[in-house]
């Protein structure tokens, strides 16, 4: 159960509407651990829950929620293998990334304009390496909010475009489209994706020695 509450008189709350969903076995459905969650400029918020078989596989569940109609409610099978990590939108709150703790990057982008319609086609993975942190490369677009002009019937008047250079840029200053994540381990990876619709990926680590949280031990089976 939500509720929704708009400002009223006086600095209180006055109640707008009550949305009340199914109840979800406890059995079936349970929290991801841990919980992600991702707020978008278009009032979406995406949130993950785990999904258990009777023969307790757990699916990796992503949902879809629009603020401006709570009741409708949309689920993604993530196909994740591990725990989802990390979920973020991207500036225009069409795309999302999510990341999971086996070091898979998924985009998904909605198709044709529908909060209840959505593809994933491209990504990139660090293997067995968990994602911690994650963001799209900035496009360069950034708006400053005039507090003082807050009140102004115009939308010019209270916004106003700020300088800002994009992360990347191609040929002709245009910005390039990507993300950039950090693992658990101190590895640095971005991914960019070109015009063509390629992934190109690249990584970096932030220190000379890394520790992985499953070590390996390889033994020579020829030793001399």
């Amino acid at each position: 159960m939500c509720d929704l509450r708009r400002p009223a008189a006086g600095g209180m709350m006055d109640l707008a509407y009550v949305c009340e969903w199914e109840k979800w076995s406890k059995s079936t459905h349970c929290p991801s651990v841990p919980l992600a969650c991702a707020w978008s400029c278009r009032n979406l918020i995406a949130f993950t829950m785990d999904l258990r078989s009777d023969d307790q596989d757990l699916t990796r569940m992503i949902h879809i929620l629009d603020t401006e109609h709570p009741w409708d409610l949309h689920s993604i099978p993530s196909e994740h293998r591990e725990a989802i990590t990390c979920l973020e939108w991207d500036q225009s709150g069409s795309r999302l990334l999510s990341a999971d703790a086996d070091g898979q990057i998924k985009c998904w982008s909605m198709a044709d304009h529908l909060a209840n319609s959505w593809e994933s086609s491209v990504g990139s993975l660090v293997e067995g390496d968990p994602i911690v942190a994650l963001s799209w490369l900035h496009n360069g677009v950034k708006l400053a909010l005039h507090v003082e002009k807050s009140g102004a019937s115009s939308f010019g008047e209270k916004f106003s475009r700020v300088k800002f250079s994009p992360s990347l840029t191609l040929f002709g200053g245009k910005p390039m489209e990507g993300w950039i994540a950090v693992t658990v381990s101190g590895l640095v990876t971005v991914s960019l994706l070109k015009p063509s619709g390629q992934v190109l990926t690249s990584t970096e680590s932030l220190c000379r020695l890394r520790v992985s949280l499953s070590p390996r031990v390889v033994l020579n089976p020829n030793p001399k």
